[in-house]
């Protein structure tokens, strides 16, 4: 399964396309693998590398944050014995 977002507000000034790829877990068909992959850019400005820099690790927190959300929600999901 393969996400793609990008934003659109601002597009003007920084643009953001990001995508999400779910692949089967190679060695565990219980699991999935995600590789998840963003491109910022800045435009018209003097500080663009400093605001690219910056954003990067903007989206690489909430990227942990994303992570650790999910992987709560399955501890829950396997506590209570919901079963896929």
């Amino acid at each position: 399964v393969e996400l793609k977002s990008t934003n659109i507000s601002f597009t003007n000034m920084v643009s953001v396309d990001e995508r999400l790829i779910y692949k089967p877990h190679p060695q565990d068909p219980e699991k999935n693998v995600l590789t998840r992959k963003g491109i910022i850019t800045v435009k018209g400005v003097s500080l663009s590398t400093y605001l690219e820099g910056l954003m990067a690790n903007t989206v690489s927190s909430n990227a942990n944050k994303s992570r650790e959300a999910m992987e709560w929600n399955i501890q829950e999901y396997t506590k209570s014995g919901v079963q896929h």
